[in-house]
C-alpha cells in the first residue's frame, strides 16, 4: 500500500477506521497511522443514493435509508474485525440537508457503535485539501487547489499545504445537478445549456474571485475517479493507475461529448464507469470542466486519497470527534460533540 508523509510526528502506531456517509456513496477506510504516516489496509465504497431526492423534499427517502443502512452493516463487522482504537463517521451535503438527518445518525450510532459528526462545508473542504494534499509530495509549498465533486455538493480549497486554505463549499454536486436539470435522459441541448449555465455563474461568484494563481489542481471523490478510470479503459478498478493521472481540459471536453451522446443504461457498459454512477456522471463531468475553466488550469490529477485520508490526520491523535456537549478541538472547534471517538493509542509491539 501507498506510504504517505504526514505533517505529525509521534511514535504511537494508531489503528484508524472512518466511514464516508454522502450523497451517492458510502465509503470506507481502514487504515494505521504512524509516526506521521498512514498506511491504508483496506478501502471501500458502495454507491447507496442516500440523497436521492433530497435536494427536492428535504426528507431521507426510505429505501435509501435501507439501502445505507444494509451497507452500514457490513461496514460494521469489517470495522469490528479490524479493532481499531479511533473510528468515526462523517456525514456530508446530504445530512446536513434532509429534516430527521441527526436522528437517523443517532440510530445508526446505536446499532454499529459508529460516533458521527455531520461536517460543515468548510471541514469537508479543508479536510479534502488534507487528505489529498498529503498523496502529492510535489504540491508542498506550493498553491494548490483541491476540487471535491460530491453527489450534493462540491468542495473547493485553495492554499499551501500545511497552511489553513480558501475554502468554499457549493450545492452543486452530480446528483443534484442530475435531479435538478436533466429531465430526460441524455439531457436535452436546452437542459445542457441550462446546467451548464448554472454550473458557470455560481462558481464565477463564488470561486473565481478567490483563485490567483493554482501551480496544482488535484480532483478527488467518484467522478473525478471514474473519469480518469473511463480514460484509461478500465475495466478492472486500479488505483495505483488512478492515482496521479491527469485529466485534461480535451479529455473532460472529450468524455462529455461522448457521454452526452448516450442514455445511462449504454453509459454504465463502457469501460471504467463505476457501478450506480452512469446517470450522474455526465454532471459530474460538467462539474470538472467548469471547475478547470474557473481555476485556469489545463487539468485535474485524480487523487485516491480525500477526505478519509484527512480525518484519519485529525482522528489518530484526536483532533477531530464526534458530536457532544463540549467543544472540538482544534480547526472543527465549532461544532458539538456527542461521543469521544478517539482511545488512548497504544504502542507499537
Amino acid at each position: 500500500m501507498r506510504r504517505r508523509t504526514l505533517s505529525r510526528d509521534g511514535g504511537y502506531a494508531v489503528r484508524v477506521a472512518v466511514v464516508d456517509l454522502g450523497t451517492n456513496s458510502c465509503r470506507l477506510l481502514l487504515g494505521e497511522v504512524e509516526s506521521g504516516l498512514v498506511r491504508s489496509h483496506e478501502r471501500a465504497a458502495t454507491v447507496t443514493r442516500l440523497g436521492r431526492g433530497v435536494d427536492r423534499t428535504r426528507a431521507l427517502d426510505p429505501p435509501a435509508v435501507e439501502r445505507t443502512v444494509a451497507c452500514l452493516e457490513g461496514y460494521a463487522a469489517r470495522i469490528e474485525a479490524f479493532a481499531p482504537q479511533a473510528r468515526l463517521l462523517i456525514a456530508t451535503s446530504v445530512l446536513r440537508d434532509a429534516h430527521g438527518g441527526e436522528r437517523f445518525l443517532d440510530d445508526v450510532r446505536e446499532r454499529f457503535g459508529l460516533p458521527w459528526r455531520i461536517l460543515t462545508g468548510p471541514e469537508e473542504a479543508s479536510l479534502s485539501f488534507a487528505g489529498a494534499a498529503s498523496a502529492f509530495p510535489q504540491a508542498r509549498g506550493k498553491r494548490i487547489a483541491v476540487v471535491d465533486i460530491g453527489g450534493g455538493s462540491t468542495e473547493f480549497a485553495i492554499g499551501e499545504p500545511g497552511a489553513a486554505p480558501f475554502t468554499r463549499s457549493l450545492d452543486v454536486g452530480s446528483v443534484r445537478l442530475t435531479e435538478r436539470f436533466f429531465a430526460t435522459d441524455p439531457p436535452t441541448d436546452r437542459e445542457w445549456a441550462a446546467a451548464q449555465r448554472f454550473g458557470a455563474d455560481l462558481l464565477a461568484g463564488e470561486i473565481a474571485p478567490h483563485v490567483g494563481a493554482v501551480a496544482l489542481a488535484i480532483g478527488v471523490a467518484g467522478t473525478i475517479t471514474t473519469l480518469a478510470a473511463y480514460k484509461l479503459d478500465l475495466r478492472i478498478y486500479d488505483p495505483d493507475a488512478v492515482h496521479g493521472h491527469v485529466l485534461t481540459l480535451a479529455d473532460i471536453a472529450a468524455a462529455i461529448e461522448r457521454l452526452r451522446s448516450l442514455p445511462s443504461a449504454q453509459r454504465a457498459l463502457l469501460a471504467g464507469i463505476q457501478k450506480g454512477r452512469a446517470d450522474v456522471i455526465l454532471a459530474g463531468t460538467l462539474i470538472a470542466e467548469q471547475a478547470c475553466l474557473t481555476l485556469g488550469v489545463d487539468g485535474l490529477s485524480a487523487s485516491e486519497a480525500d477526505i478519509l485520508d484527512g480525518v484519519a490526520l485529525r482522528l489518530a491523535p484526536g483532533d477531530v470527534s464526534a458530536s457532544e456537549d463540549r467543544p472540538a478541538r482544534a480547526d472543527l472547534s465549532e461544532e458539538r460533540r456527542q461521543d469521544r471517538a478517539v482511545e488512548e493509542p497504544t504502542p507499537k509491539r
